[in-house]
This record gives structure tokens, sequence and C-alpha cells, in this order.
């Protein structure tokens, strides 16, 4: 069959550039050393493009595994509402010990800043999203802008801070982690908790207060903290409701803007969080701060 058709233009086409390297880091001991990585989801034609906002994605994995490709799917909602996703990968915790985690993530907003018009991004417009110990570095990412420490390796010259957060049921508070430890220390029946050995890999075998707290995205937040959303389940049998109860209450206490959205009967990383429903709120939210610098 023979068919000449006219189609309507509603969408520009988008391209998937994969493994683009922004840092190179210590491995193996550090007696060697690789590349970190990152895929981008950006507009296909990009020359005369106009910037478009930016999300750094950050996949989770307990601290101990990390694929920056598995949630390119659900990425390309954001991607077609007009964001560039940059979904990237850390070292986990056999490889470093934390600050090396935030060091990464903040290495990758440093070089998508240093890239902006390469990949069409509005360095005045990037936000951090993860998921579990993705929502961790992201939340840290979001309340550590002012804190230079964490600022290490190439394009020092550029800001890592973001200009808000979206975190997906992480880690905040790792006091909690000591808790958790002495509970499966002191009981064979413990819960069900982010289990200690997770955070010894994190923050290294024998830990105290002082790792802890320098983990603990509720410790740096300050008036000048960016707008964050919260999302939790309250079926999550992995990390506690109240870690992201304890976060909306410390952003509140200091003015800033925030949006806690509970997701009923969602377990940890349940796909319900990825319904269009949510995904919707997430773009709007997302928005607001985009494209008016609103507070949500």
């Amino acid at each position: 069959m023979h068919r000449q058709v006219t189609v309507e233009r509603k969408r520009e086409a988008l391209a998937l550039i994969p493994a683009v390297a922004f840092a190179n880091v210590p491995c193996w001991y550090d007696c060697s050393r690789r590349d970190l990585k990152m895929d981008l989801i950006v507009p296909k034609s990009r020359k005369g493009h106009a910037l478009c906002p930016a999300i750094v994605w950050i996949c989770g994995g307990a601290y101990r595994v990390v694929n920056r490709s598995v949630w390119l799917p659900e990425m390309i909602r954001f991607a077609r509402a007009g964001y560039v996703v940059a979904s990237i990968e850390y070292r986990t915790g056999n490889e470093a010990v934390f600050p090396a985690q935030l060091t990464d993530v903040k290495s990758a907003v440093r070089f998508l800043r240093a890239h902006a018009k390469e990949f069409c991004v509005d360095p005045d417009r990037i936000f951090a999203m993860g998921e579990s110990a993705g929502g961790t570095m992201a939340s840290l990412l979001g309340v550590t802008g002012e804190w230079k420490e964490f600022d290490q390796g190439d394009h020092l010259d550029q800001s890592s801070a973001v200009q808000g957060v979206v975190d997906y049921y992480g880690v905040v508070d790792l006091s909690d982690a000591s808790a958790e430890r002495d509970r499966m220390t002191a009981a064979e029946n413990h819960s069900n908790d982010v289990p200690y050995f997770a955070f010894e890999e994190f923050l290294g075998v024998g830990y105290g207060k002082t790792e802890a707290d320098q983990a603990s995205a509720i410790r740096y937040v300050s008036e000048k903290t960016p707008p964050f959303m919260i999302l939790h389940g309250t079926k999550d049998a992995v990390v506690p409701m109240a870690q992201s109860e304890k976060l909306y209450d410390a952003l509140q206490r200091k003015g800033i803007p925030c949006e806690f959205m509970v997701i009923e009967d969602a377990a940890h990383g349940d796909d319900l969080f990825y319904q269009d429903e949510v995904t919707d709120r997430v773009i709007s939210f997302l928005n607001r701060l985009s494209e008016k610098g609103d507070e949500p």
C-alpha cells in the first residue's frame, strides 16, 4: 500500500549519549584509577537549542552496587517534559568510604556546568534526584552546596550546588545506623531496616558518631538549602519512614520549601513510585522551580 501522510511535529526527538566520563578516581586499593561515567538523555538536535533544566539522577543500591543505566526507561518521562537527564555513577563502599561518594556526585554537577552548552544544560537550573542510597546522595548534594571541602577533582571553578532535590526514600540520618548495629548485635530477631554491614562498607569499619554525622544530610540543612520534594512508602521495610520525617522536620525548621509525598502501600523501590500520577507531581514540582522560580 502506498500512502502519503501529513504528520504534525508535536515533540522533538531525544538522543542517548552513553558512557560519558566525568571524573577519574582512585580504585583497587588506591593502586589504580578508573573513569566515572554518566548516561545523558538530551535533545537530538542541539545546535541553536535553548538551554534546558537538568536532572542529575542517582541510582540506589545500599551503597554496595550502582547501575547508572537501569533507570533510564523511567527517565524518559522527565526528558519528554523538557529536562536533560544525566544518570550518573559513583564509587560504592567496596571501593571507597564516605565522603568519596559525595565528591563523585559533586564532580558530575561541576562537569555538567563546564559542558553546559555542549549538552544543552542551563547551569542555573540543575536538580538532584535519586532513590534509596541515591536519595541519600541527592539529599547530600542539596544541603552541601556551600561546603567546599567536598569539592575535589576537575572543574573546581564551577559550583556543585543544585537548585532543588527530589529524594525517593533515602537515608538522611545515619546515626540510626549505629542503633541498627546495636540491635543486630544484641538480638537474633532484628528489624528489617538497612543492615549495619551496608553502613560499615559506606562509612568504614569501626565508624563512629563523627563519620555518621558527616554523611547525614539533616546535619547540613540551613537557610541556604534549596527546595526539596520527599517521597516515601508506608510499607517500606528497608528505610524507615522516620528518615524522611526527620528530613522534612529539619527543612521545616529552617523555612525551606518542601513537599512530602507519602505513597500508600508502597514498599521500598515499589513500582508505585514510578506511576504517571506520581511522576507528574514530581515534574510539576521541578517545573515550579525551573520555569518560575516560585516556592512549591
